[in-house]
């Protein structure tokens, strides 16, 4: 079908170089582990750092890099995670880095933080934490209770009612109200 027509062979095609880097599969980066509304797990979730985003229900302790509870979403256990966005519902400790508490959020337990912001209308019932690093400390997820209930300072010296500058304590937080 293909002839040279008299030209020498001399002159082979060029071949296509090998590969310098070799070839990657796609990470796990920016792509989340979604489990889906009317889904319901029961057991430990231990993510390894990855994105997990539950529309559906979670029975059991979750461990991520990421959690986005959705609207639909919830939580029956103790959440362990760089960053947790709340818009459905959590039942348990929350200890993570950043922690974002939505307009529909209702979080019954205690949150370990460096962050935490809460939007008009979320519900939190509990103790937060703020820690510089609340994920340094050992224990799963549950923070640990004071052991004795902090002293009021005096009119005459003393500390800060929150004890010192990295151990921050507030007790019974519900946010309600309506944004514009």
């Amino acid at each position: 079908m293909f002839t040279n027509k008299g030209r020498p062979s001399d002159s082979m095609p060029a071949t296509p170089e090998p590969m310098s880097q070799p070839r990657r599969t796609p990470g796990r980066a920016g792509i989340a582990s979604i489990i889906a509304n009317g889904v319901k797990i029961t057991g430990t979730i231990d993510a390894d750092g990855a994105e997990i985003q539950v529309d559906g229900e979670v029975e059991g302790n979750v461990r991520g890099g990421s959690l986005t509870v959705g609207d639909t979403g919830m939580v029956k256990g103790d959440v362990i995670s760089e960053s947790v966005t709340v818009h459905g519902r959590v039942e348990g400790s929350v200890r993570a880095r950043k922690v974002m508490l939505a307009r529909n959020a209702h979080v019954l337990g205690d949150i370990v933080h460096q962050s935490l912001s809460v939007e008009m209308g979320a519900v939190f019932e509990g103790q937060c934490r703020y820690l510089q690093d609340p994920l340094s400390q050992p224990g799963q997820g549950a923070p640990s209770a004071p052991t004795s209930p902090p002293e009021r300072p005096s009119m005459f010296g003393g500390g800060s009612v929150f004890g010192d500058s990295d151990d921050r304590m507030a007790s019974g937080v519900v946010v309600t109200g309506s944004s514009n």
